[in-house]
């Protein structure tokens, strides 16, 4: 067979694979790294300006729990959601993954790491796992920050959840406790004004 002959056997399988909202790798580092806040960009929305570990400019919304931080912004990569935490590492959800803000199933007084879609994020985005052994994970949207995060905004008083689509019970997830859909004008207007 001739290399285009194999080009096109395995073009269609390729451009099923790449189906929107569909990560097809976890990558091992993280694009973001701990943001030092530079600056105070809306006060009553709470969305600070800062840099990464790399330099580059971050606007971004911090929640903080006891065991954890969440970063939710936007550099020039991309929107993102960065989980720091100290908790050890379940599982690592693998390609291909989806996104969504989703509610978990309980049966009785047990939580199953089945979930319910609130609303999926159907834009491609990059997911990390800085530590192997520990719960951190990123995720970077590569394009339509608006609708990423509104997604996230949607998972308040629940999850954003990083699934495989093979094994769906293979995920990463984290709570949103405080980010809303209010926050979301305040920063994109701080991505716009402070990030090139």
């Amino acid at each position: 067979m001739t290399v285009l002959g194999r080009w096109r056997s395995i073009a269609p399988m390729i451009l099923i694979s790449l189906a929107a909202g569909v990560a097809l790798a976890q990558e091992h580092g993280d694009p973001i790294g701990p943001i030092a806040k530079t600056a105070t960009f809306d006060r009553a929305q709470k969305i600070n300006v800062g840099k990464t570990a790399a330099g580059k400019i971050a606007c971004y919304f911090r929640e903080e729990g006891r065991s954890h931080s969440l970063d939710i912004g936007m550099t020039a990569n991309g929107a993102f959601i960065r989980l720091e935490t100290f908790d050890s590492r379940e599982t690592t959800p693998t390609a291909p993954l989806r996104i969504f803000a989703g509610k978990q199933i309980a049966r009785g007084d047990y939580a199953t790491n089945e979930f319910t879609t609130l609303q999926p994020f159907s834009g491609a985005f990059d997911y990390y796992v800085p530590k192997p052994d520990q719960g951190d994970f990123v995720v970077v949207a590569k394009d339509d920050a608006n609708s990423f995060f509104n997604m996230v905004a949607r998972a308040r008083t629940e999850f954003v959840v990083v699934q495989s689509v093979a094994d769906p019970k293979n995920s990463d997830l984290v709570a949103i406790y405080e980010f809303k859909t209010s926050a979301i004008p305040a920063l994109l207007s701080c991505a716009k004004a402070r990030i090139q």
